[in-house]
C-alpha cells in the first residue's frame, strides 16, 4: 500500500482572507479586495457556536498499566508499545485540530493555510482552482455548520416537490431539517417568487423592467439578467436581483448571448428557467444569510472570477489575465442563491440547487456533480477522486489495485483519512495525518479486498473502500 501526505502545507504562508468588505460598483459585480491592514483585518477564531466541532468528542485513554505482584522486587509495568503510540497519535491530532483557527465569518476562508485545487461547485463548501498565479480559493458555500444541501433525487427537495408535501401534511422527511412551520413559510416565500417569475415569462418583460443581460449562458444554469438597482435592498422573495433564461432552443451557445436595447431583447429567443439573488455582505452581512426559511437555502459566494462577457464564459485567474482578455474582473462576488421556481424546469437537485439539469446540456441530474469536480496538477492519472465534504467521503469508493483513490479535504474543518475503525485503528496501515481545508492526500491500495477508514477527529466519519 502507498500513500502520500497531504499536498496543501499548513504550515506555509497566511493567505490574506481577513474582514472582507464587498461593494458593487455601477451594477457591475465588482468587488473590493479583501484588507490586509492589521487594524481591519478580522483575528481568527473559532468556529461560530453553532459551527461543527473539530475535535473528537473525547480523549482516547492510554492504555492502563499493569504492576507485578507485590514482591520485594521493585514493581514494574507492562505497556503495549504500539497501542500507546497509536492512541498518542490520535490525541496528537485532536489537540492540533483543536488549535485550528477557523475564519469567525461564514464568507471567510480558513486562515493561515496554503491550498491545493479540489472541490465542487454546488457540492462541497470550499472550491480551489489551480490557476497560472497557483492555486486560488473561487468558492464558498453554505454556513459554517453542516448544511443542508437536499440534492438527493429520492428526497422531496423541487419546488413542486415541497408544495406538494406541504399540500399532503404529510411527515416531513428527517433529512430536511424543517418544521412543518419552516416548510409552511418556505413554500409561501416560494409560491411569491414563482408568481414574480411568471410576470417575466417573456424575456422582453424582462428588459422592459430594466432587467441587464450578463451575455453568459452557463451549462446546467442558464444566463444572468440582473436587477442593478435592487442589489442593495435586501432579501426580498418578491424582487428576486437576478433572473435566469436560457436558449429556447435548448442548446449551449458558443459565445455570448445577446442583450437588452432600449427595453428590448436582440438576441436569439430565450426562455425563463429560474431566478436568482444576490446581496452584498455590505448589505446583508457576513455571516451566511438568513432568509429562505429552513435550512434548504445554501448562498455562496465566488472568489478571483473572471466574467467573459465578450467570450460568453466565466473563468478563473488573476486580474491581469481576465482584464486583458477583455473580461470583467471580481475578487469576490456574492452572497448569490438559485431559485428553481419555475414549474417547466422543476429541478431534482434541489429548489437552491446550483445546477439544473433540465437547462442545456440537458442530463441526468445524477451526473452532474462528477462534471462538476475540480482537479489540479497533482491529480494522480486514472485516479477515483473523493471528497470529504459535509462530514463525509463522497464518491465512489471502489477502485482497482495500484489505482489511487485521491481525497479532497473542502470541508469546513480539519479532518484525517485513517485505516480501521474508531474501535479498532490502524495508523501504521495508512494515515494522511491532519488533512486541513485545502488539503489533499492520495492512496494506492497493492491488494484486492474491503478496507475501512475513519476519521480520527469524528468518529461517525467511517466509510469502506472496496479493492478489485
Amino acid at each position: 500500500m502507498q500513500h502520500e501526505r497531504p499536498r496543501a502545507d499548513p504550515t506555509c504562508k497566511t493567505v490574506a482572507m481577513g474582514r472582507i468588505s464587498l461593494l458593487l460598483v455601477a451594477g457591475a459585480l465588482v468587488a473590493a479586495a479583501c484588507s490586509t491592514n492589521s487594524d481591519d483585518t478580522a483575528s481568527p477564531t473559532s468556529p461560530t457556536t453553532n459551527a461543527p466541532t473539530t475535535v473528537a468528542p473525547a480523549t482516547i485513554a492510554q492504555p492502563a498499566t499493569t504492576d507485578a505482584p507485590a514482591t520485594t522486587a521493585a514493581p514494574t509495568t507492562t505497556i503495549d508499545a504500539e497501542a500507546v503510540r497509536t492512541a498518542e497519535q490520535i490525541n496528537d491530532y485532536v489537540a492540533e485540530a483543536a488549535a485550528f483557527d477557523q475564519a469567525g465569518a461564514d464568507a471567510q476562508f480558513p486562515q493561515g493555510l496554503t491550498f491545493a485545487a479540489g472541490g465542487a461547485p454546488g457540492y462541497s463548501r470550499y472550491v480551489f482552482r489551480e490557476t497560472s498565479a497557483g492555486v486560488v480559493p473561487t468558492l464558498v458555500e453554505g454556513p459554517l455548520a453542516e448544511p443542508i444541501r437536499c440534492q438527493d433525487e429520492a428526497l422531496p427537495c423541487s419546488y413542486l416537490e415541497l408544495k406538494a408535501l406541504h399540500d399532503a401534511g404529510t411527515a416531513i422527511p428527517p433529512e430536511l431539517g424543517m418544521t412543518s412551520d419552516e416548510l409552511t413559510e418556505l413554500v409561501s416565500q416560494l409560491d411569491t417568487l414563482a408568481a414574480f417569475a411568471d410576470q417575466h415569462r417573456d424575456v422582453n418583460a424582462a428588459c422592459a423592467a430594466g432587467f441587464i443581460s450578463d451575455r453568459i449562458q452557463t451549462a446546467n444554469m442558464g444566463s444572468h439578467f440582473y436587477k442593478p438597482d435592487w442589489i442593495n435592498d435586501g432579501f426580498d422573495p418578491a424582487r428576486p436581483e437576478i433572473l435566469l433564461y436560457a436558449r429556447a432552443d435548448d442548446q449551449l451557445p458558443a459565445g455570448p448571448v445577446g442583450q437588452c436595447r432600449d427595453g428590448v431583447w436582440t438576441g436569439e429567443p430565450m426562455k425563463l428557467v429560474g431566478t436568482s439573488f444576490v446581496i452584498p455582505p455590505s448589505v446583508i452581512g457576513v455571516e451566511h444569510p438568513e432568509t429562505f426559511a429552513g435550512p434548504l437555502d445554501n448562498w455562496h459566494i465566488h472568489y478571483n472570477l473572471c466574467r467573459g462577457r465578450t467570450t460568453g464564459r466565466d473563468s478563473f485567474g488573476p486580474r491581469s489575465e481576465c482584464e486583458a482578455a477583455g473580461g470583467s474582473y471580481s475578487e469576490a462576488l456574492g452572497w448569490m442563491l438559485h431559485a428553481w421556481v419555475d414549474p417547466l424546469h422543476d429541478n431534482q437537485l434541489g429548489v437552491f440547487s446550483m445546477w439544473n439539469s433540465t437547462i442545456a446540456p440537458a442530463l441526468d441530474a445524477s451526473a452532474i456533480r462528477d462534471q462538476r469536480e475540480v482537479r489540479g496538477t497533482d491529480f494522480p492519472a486514472g485516479a477515483e477522486q473523493s471528497l470529504i465534504t459535509d462530514f463525509i467521503y463522497s464518491g465512489d469508493l471502489e477502485v482497482g489495485v495500484g489505482q489511487p483513490l485521491f481525497f479532497n479535504n473542502v470541508d469546513a474543518v480539519p479532518h484525517t483519512v485513517t485505516a480501521g475503525t474508531p474501535s479498532d485503528p490502524d495508523l501504521d496501515e495508512f494515515d494522511s495525518g491532519l488533512l486541513n481545508p485545502g488539503s489533499n492526500y492520495s492512496l494506492t491500495f497493492d491488494e484486492p479486498g474491503v478496507y475501512s477508514l475513519f476519521c480520527t477527529l469524528h468518529p461517525d466519519m467511517v466509510a469502506n473502500v472496496t479493492v478489485d
